[in-house]
């Protein structure tokens, strides 16, 4: 089964507090089962040490995690993550499919991808989640970046990520998701409120010459795809508008053959792509 909802055995450890070392308890019974994922995250994400994590885990009231369980009862994560991977399917197989985690941790990304033992994985961090409306986009976008993992290891190297790299990863996932879930909302598939896209469809101009004068470089990484510049007046996350603007209209201008030579195994998915999406582009370039 590609699904590992870890967050079980979470529980599980959360209905054990009181009755031994909180730490001890939570690494047998949540980290050891799972020790190559969290491994994998950990060496993605290195934002606590061991002693950081045990603190916080000492820290652990069950009642925190109320609103989350009673979450998942109502409606089963796993359940949504498999709907999801169903329709992933039909536009892009892959062998072997990755596999999902669902997992708790502290400040986790809601949905990342990482390498679990040589395998691109989906790894959803559940403890922020309200509900679970953006699930399947998560599941949907992270899938793409599993494919591009591996079919573009060539192309898209882990240890040069200068903007351009950005633009094409994010932006094919983008557009991945449109393909898979035409029926939302274009806000939704680039994780903005409709208010933020519309300022992007406003200043669509000034944004991708902003990033296309410096596609060779590291430094507009963390303002399009992070906090965003205020000081610039550029807010946070635009760069997903930008990629799937500068990718869409490159594959609609060269046509899915050329690209498909330049990114091997994706052909059929940019004949999808340009059939699906050529007039949302054009809808977007006209406001």
């Amino acid at each position: 089964m590609p699904i590992k909802p870890l967050y079980l055995d979470f529980f599980e450890f959360l209905g054990q507090i009181g009755k031994e070392d909180p730490w001890s308890t939570y690494q047998r019974l949540y980290i050891q089962p799972h020790q190559n994922f969290f491994d994998a995250y950990w060496k993605t994400f290195n934002h606590f040490d061991s002693p950081q994590i045990a603190a916080r885990v000492r820290k652990i009231k069950e009642e925190d995690y109320g609103q989350l369980r009673s979450l998942v009862q109502s409606q089963d994560p796993a359940v949504l993550v498999e709907e999801a991977l169903s329709r992933c399917r039909v536009p892009l197989p892959l062998n072997p499919e990755p596999l999902v985690y669902l997992f708790v941790g502290f400040f986790s990304a809601d949905g990342t991808t990482l390498e679990v033992e040589g395998w691109p994985s989906i790894a959803l961090g559940l403890e922020r989640f309200k509900d679970f409306q953006d699930v399947s986009l998560l599941v949907s976008h992270e899938y793409c970046h599993c494919a591009q993992r591996s079919l573009l290891r060539n192309f898209l190297s882990p240890q040069e990520r200068p903007l351009l790299s950005f633009i094409v990863a994010e932006g094919l996932s983008v557009l991945f998701s449109e393909v898979v879930y035409p029926e939302i909302p274009l806000h939704r598939h680039l994780f903005l409120t409709p208010e933020r896209l519309q300022w992007c469809q406003e200043n669509q101009t000034v944004l991708q010459e902003l990033a296309g004068a410096d596609l060779a470089s590291e430094k507009l990484v963390p303002i399009f795809f992070g906090p965003g510049d205020a000081n610039a007046g550029l807010p946070p996350r635009t760069g997903y508008f930008v990629a799937r603007q500068m990718l869409g209209h490159c594959l609609a201008h060269h046509g899915a053959e050329d690209f498909g030579r330049e990114f091997p195994g994706f052909e059929e998915l940019f004949r999808k792509i340009i059939q699906e999406s050529k007039i949302k582009l054009s809808q977007v370039e006209k406001r």
